[in-house]
């Protein structure tokens, strides 16, 4: 009876044993995925980061197999790199002292905007890969339009968000706090990581003036990831950059919904140009909640009631399934299928002015 009595009070005990472990294990797991900014009022944010409130959870998150597959498919060869027109140094900074206002794409969704005497620079990724590291990736095939070490001195500068085609350590630390960063909340941090202190950190529908220029941090329909153990612990954003009565949206990395894009145009359109990503949007089953192609790019233009829109988002890396010539030409189809003209919705070429 003793016997019997002492292995049931041990048994007891290991199951004790256990939960405690299993609650501390919990705890832990709690304490590391809290979102620290979280505000149960607004829609975009959980408890462990932040959501698409326009797409149920579960078409949110793909899993290995998903990816697996998505890998698999086959992508287009590059077996050259493709020759762009490079920026003339000289000819860059005669506009800057003359006041020209201009449009410069970098490449990808790095863009040079010079406003009424203000140099706005989105997404700057200058390095060889879109990657962790520099020997294995995705890799450029045209070059940036200008070096980084050429840049002229920036105002402010606009992340997206955290992906390592938006998200370039190399760039970011070149370019370090000579200017000032907007970032989507939850990026200061990695910023101050690595030695960057001139951070700001925005939430959707947060405003921030900053030397006459307005910041707005408007909504997307993206993700973020860039460790295998994080998957949405940041917030991903568009911009609107308001420099005196000039209204410039930057749309970041995003898939589609009839209800954020009107939302930006009603509230803050007309806006007088935009830049809209036209590719890696294939396939379609993996990339559409997150992707737009080049038609919901169109309509994306008409829903934020853009006077003029360029594409982006194009053109640099393979990242998807598509034919890199692709983008453009259906960009063609969608303009006149909406009954647009060219001028309404550019193809830009990287190192191309456009003025404004």
């Amino acid at each position: 009876f003793l016997i019997i009595c002492l292995k049931k009070i041990l048994k007891v005990h290991k199951l004790f044993f256990y939960l405690v472990n299993i609650i501390f294990i919990m705890s832990l797991s709690l304490a590391e995925n809290q979102n620290p900014y979280y505000d149960s009022s607004k829609s975009h944010h959980t408890i462990s980061g932040f959501t698409n409130p326009y797409i149920s959870e579960i078409n949110q998150k793909k899993n290995f197999s998903d990816l697996y597959k998505m890998m698999r498919e086959s992508r287009p060869q590059i077996s050259t790199k493709i020759n762009i027109e490079q920026v003339d140094i000289n000819d860059l900074s005669k506009r800057i002292q003359d006041d020209q206002n201009f449009y410069l794409w970098i490449g990808h969704s790095t863009i040079l905007l010079h406003v009424n005497k203000k140099l706005i620079l989105t997404d700057p990724i200058f390095s060889g890969r879109c990657s962790p590291v520099q020997f294995l990736g995705p890799e450029r095939y045209t070059d940036p339009a200008i070096k980084l070490e050429d840049l002229p001195q920036i105002d402010i500068i606009v992340i997206s968000h955290n992906h390592y085609d938006h998200l370039d350590y190399n760039s970011v630390k070149q370019i370090g706090d000579t200017v000032t960063w907007f970032v989507p909340l939850g990026l200061k941090k990695w910023f101050n990581e690595n030695g960057i202190s001139n951070v700001v950190e925005m939430d959707w529908m947060d405003s921030y003036i900053i030397d006459g220029i307005k910041i707005d941090c408007l909504p997307s329909q993206h993700w973020s990831k860039r460790t295998i153990h994080k998957s949405f612990d940041t917030l991903w954003a568009s911009w609107l950059i308001t420099i005196n009565n000039f209204k410039f949206w930057f749309a970041g990395d995003t898939g589609y919904n009839n209800v954020q894009f009107k939302a930006i145009g009603q509230k803050y359109g007309p806006i007088n140009l935009a830049a809209i990503p036209i590719g890696a949007y294939e396939p379609r089953w993996f990339m559409k909640n997150f992707h737009i192609n080049p038609e919901e790019a169109v309509k994306i233009h008409l829903d934020v009631q853009s006077e003029q829109s360029i594409g982006i988002h194009f053109g640099t890396f393979v990242l998807t399934t598509e034919p890199v010539e692709e983008p453009a030409q259906k960009l063609i189809n969608a303009r006149n299928a909406y009954g647009l003209n060219e001028n309404s919705f550019l193809i830009p070429q990287i190192g191309k002015f456009i003025n404004l």
